[in-house]
């Protein structure tokens, strides 16, 4: 046992160290399970909030934006932090069949489309659905409100044409355990 208290606490030192500065670093980490997302210097270079949503969004439309894509997906402490715990495992396993199947996900508009345009809402203002909300957000966020965790923001974004309103959109990206994921249409597990 005395041979894993080092490796075992240099692990939580870096962790803690890479992670986000308002952090509680006496939190527990995220489960390191085989189901448990990459975890890449990539993934750590997109901070908490909206200057970081921005900057991995942008990310997402690059070149490299698929395996962009596959940082955002959660582990099972992940699914645990965003969603209720009768919806939690749930989500587990519709996003395994429907997303995280092994299949290349790419995010990105056309090459015409250059101007981003960010969206956010806390889970607080999904549940009371907001004017604000009801104008930014898919009709499938009224239901789904009930199921979240409160204290997160939920950010959804489009890639326009410059000066378009229309173009191609996604939602669904949360920070949760220093770390984003991505759990788009969120209101189909409810449907199953």
């Amino acid at each position: 046992m005395k041979r894993l208290a080092l490796p075992i606490a240099l692990l939580g030192l870096a962790l803690t160290a890479c992670g986000d500065p308002e952090a509680d670093p006496a939190a527990p980490a995220a489960s390191t399970t085989a189901a448990a997302a990459p975890t890449t210097a990539k993934a750590a270079a997109f901070p908490k909030g909206e200057a970081g949503a921005k900057a991995l969004m942008e990310a997402l439309r690059a070149a490299d934006g698929a395996e962009t894509v596959q940082t955002l997906q959660p582990t099972a402490a992940d699914y645990a932090a965003v969603f209720t715990d009768e919806l939690a495992s749930k989500a587990e396993s519709y996003y395994k069949t429907k997303l995280w199947n092994g299949e290349k996900v790419q995010l990105a508009g056309s090459a015409s489309q250059t101007d981003l345009k960010l969206y956010q809402a806390t889970t607080e203002d999904i549940r009371q659905w907001t004017p604000a909300v009801e104008r930014d957000f898919p009709g499938g966020y009224e239901k789904l409100g009930a199921h979240l965790r409160p204290g997160l923001t939920v950010y959804r974004w489009k890639y326009t044409e410059p000066g378009a309103d229309t173009g191609r959109a996604y939602e669904g990206l949360v920070y949760v355990n220093d770390h984003w994921i991505w759990v788009p249409k969120a209101w189909e597990i409810l449907e199953r």
